[in-house]
């Protein structure tokens, strides 16, 4: 398909799309003032928290590797065996003694500034940073730019600090340490934010955020979704007479209210993912509840194709999953908070509820009829989601960085 866009007011640029990846064909954006910039040209580096795991950030990180195929990675900790090949085919750097300093990363917090700060990235002209924690403070040369595209301030010293230490608290004085360290890490955290020129948040919820705890302005791109793979799997599979909730299985992603709301209506609801909080929910769930643990992609193609609705009962960022589900065919029951306030159109993409408990999800649930819904409203919703989008956006962003 061909996608037309004005976005650039010198020039028209077209983009291919055609479901595995995006090619950008003109490689010279106009710039006001007549001049152009050559990509081609621009010594680049990608820096990324910490590679270890394949999420919403790393599935950012891969599309970026897209716009700059020639561009190393540098990166905390890295685990080439859960990286796909769009990220590992890259040079990827990491700092002496990482691999040695991997399995305790979780009480590692007040070093990561340093280890950040250690890569010499002089002969860059271009830092693109892809961070949730400290990839933003990596230091450019004078003249450099460095553009950041930001998932989130560092949660583990704002907002959600008690989920974070409750997932180390095992660790020998680690709650202490993390107590101790927080004011100096929010101190580098807003310190760190003025040496980045232009940040690109994931989310409205993410945009107010940095204007609040940095004092700056982002701009707002949505996260890539392939949303071809979703759609071609939704016309394959019908729908299950079940309820989905799926990701990381962590604290703040809440499916505790998932799992509680679905077995006082006696409704089915698979859990799709993996993470620390497994095991205290397979003891909360009923009869109601299957699990189904780290589906492969097309295992969850099918399963979010296959659901009633996504339940989406937490506070996040943005929520690239609630987008694939959409994608597939399926509308989505939302917390109203966070990155859901910028997906939901309410019955037309999915129902919110207003606060985190169990009568109002399960208010929500009793309301929500998946007959409502249709499949072509979701699927032109998300297009503003896709990966051609999320590319143009951000050559444009980049471009006038050099302006």
């Amino acid at each position: 398909m061909l996608y037309l866009t004005k976005k650039l007011a010198a020039s028209a640029i077209i983009a291919v799309f055609d479901g595995k990846s995006c090619y950008i064909q003109k490689e010279r954006f106009q710039k006001r003032g007549g001049r152009s910039l050559d990509f081609a040209k621009l010594r680049v580096c990608l820096v990324h928290d910490w590679l270890v795991t394949y999420r919403g950030g790393e599935k950012v990180l891969e599309t970026l590797c897209e716009l700059f195929p020639q561009a190393p990675i540098f990166t905390l900790f890295y685990d080439p065996r859960k990286m796909p090949p769009g990220i590992t085919g890259h040079q990827i750097y990491t700092p002496k003694f990482s691999r040695l300093l991997a399995p305790t990363r979780k009480i590692l917090l007040p070093l990561l500034p340093k280890m950040i700060e250690s890569f010499n990235l002089d002969s860059y002209d271009l830092i693109v940073s892809s961070s949730s924690c400290v990839a933003k403070g990596a230091i450019k040369r004078p003249g450099a730019k460095h553009i950041c595209y930001i998932h989130s301030p560092m949660r583990y010293v704002w907002d959600q600090m008690e989920e974070y230490i409750q997932g180390v608290k095992s660790l020998p004085g680690a709650e202490k340490m993390i107590r101790a360290y927080a004011p100096k890490m929010r101190s580098w955290d807003v310190g760190s934010a003025q040496g980045v020129d232009q940040f690109v948040a994931n989310s409205s919820f993410v945009q107010d955020r940095v204007q609040r705890y940095y004092n700056r302005r982002a701009s707002v791109i949505h996260p890539p979704v392939n949303i071809d793979w979703y759609q071609k799997a939704s016309l394959e599979t019908p729908k299950g007479g079940y309820l989905l909730a799926a990701g990381a299985m962590v604290s703040y992603k809440r499916f505790d209210l998932a799992i509680d709301a679905c077995e006082r209506l006696g409704k089915r609801l698979i859990l799709a993912g993996s993470g620390p909080m497994l095991p205290q929910l397979k003891k909360m769930a009923g009869n109601h509840c299957q699990f189904i643990i780290q589906p492969d992609d097309l295992t969850f193609a099918k399963l979010l194709a296959g659901a009633e609705a996504l339940i989406f009962p937490g506070v996040e960022d943005f929520g690239m999953i609630a987008i694939e589900a959409m994608a597939a065919g399926t509308p989505v029951i939302a917390l109203k908070k966070g990155g859901a306030l910028d997906f939901i159109k309410v019955h037309e993409t999915g129902l919110f509820f207003p606060e985190p408990t169990v009568q109002d999800l399960v208010h929500c649930i009793d309301r929500f009829k998946a007959q409502d819904f249709k499949r072509e409203i979701l699927w032109n919703w998300v297009l503003g989601f896709g990966k051609s989008s999320f590319l143009l956006k951000m050559k444009s962003e980049i471009d006038s960085l050099f302006v």
